[in-house]
């Protein structure tokens, strides 16, 4: 039958424990992207040096199969960010969350290919994704009939098998590095002005990360790349290469920032501005894209 092959395409011999729990309350103080705000600046610096290291080691890179998996999927993939981003918000998820669960896809669909129903296929792995960075991130995990998707049925057996397949995939390295563990301290290093209040240029970096999932391969970047791009964007979308290049040189502790990344994924950003100041009235801040409702916030990646 069509449903034994496909649970039988995406099944492994890991021990499932990992997935029994649909209450449990997570320790945010486990996860390596909990968003701290730091006191000790030597702390604090020791804290992102040990950042930089894990990421390199955990393997963000440019290469030409993901690209090449990136462009076959390109379509499906943004289906699948939409779909994520609509449940995010139906079940109060973080931004982070959805970060991450798009991590998992992009890494899961560059090592696995599929068989039988494409839509059935990719629509379980968004559900698998969520589920699993809920676990990782969320105090409150859905159970997975929660998790509703309109254009096919899954079986909760089927998400169940997609999670072990993901897990088994990914090698159980479930808590990589994201972005949102480097703003707090990219937004205290830039020394900024305080045109705009710290929580509303939080939104706007956090809406710039989530843009960014929809043009790049997230798992191609350094986070901490994605990270500076996105703070610096938010503070000043203006800068030239040659200046954006000198500011991030000002600070010796940012020597394994990957410039000439953060200036490209700086530059995407800044058409991204241009675009949307072409259509915006005049009166139009980037406040505005954070005022406090999803909908506002999300604007910006839209």
């Amino acid at each position: 039958m069509e449903d034994d092959h496909f649970l039988t395409d995406f099944s492994c011999q890991e021990n499932p424990a990992f997935l029994a729990s649909n209450s449990e309350v997570v320790d945010d103080n486990t996860s390596h992207n909990t968003i701290d705000i730091y006191y000790d600046a030597a702390l604090q610096e020791e804290h992102v040096k040990v950042l930089l290291e894990k990421e390199i080691d955990f393997g963000f890179k440019n290469n030409e199969e993901g690209f090449v998996k990136w462009i076959e999927f390109r379509d499906d993939r943004l289906q699948a960010i939409k779909w994520i981003l609509k449940n995010r918000a139906v079940h109060g998820f973080q931004f982070r969350t959805a970060f991450l669960s798009i991590m998992y896809f992009d890494q899961f669909i560059s090592k696995r290919s599929f068989k039988g129903n494409k839509t059935t296929w990719l629509r379980t792995l968004s559900v698998a994704c969520l589920s699993l960075a809920a676990k990782m991130e969320e105090q409150r995990n859905p159970l997975l009939s929660e998790y509703k998707v309109e254009d096919c049925i899954i079986g909760r057996r089927w998400i169940s098998q997609m999670e072990l397949a993901v897990l088994s995939t990914l090698k159980w390295r479930m808590d990589p590095i994201t972005p949102f563990a480097f703003i707090d301290y990219f937004i205290k290093k830039f020394h900024f002005n305080k045109e705009y209040p710290l929580e509303t240029k939080y939104d706007i970096i956090e809406g710039f990360l989530i843009y960014l999932t929809r043009v790049i391969n997230v798992m191609q970047h350094r986070p901490s790349v994605l990270a500076a791009a996105a703070t610096i964007m938010a503070y000043d979308h203006q800068l030239t290469r040659a200046g954006l290049e000198a500011k991030i040189k000002s600070f010796p502790t940012l020597k394994l920032l990957e410039i000439e990344d953060v200036c490209s994924i700086y530059e995407i950003l800044q058409e991204k501005e241009d675009n949307v100041k072409s259509t915006r009235p005049p009166d139009f801040s980037p406040a505005d894209w954070s005022s406090g409702s999803d909908s506002a916030r999300e604007t910006v990646i839209s």
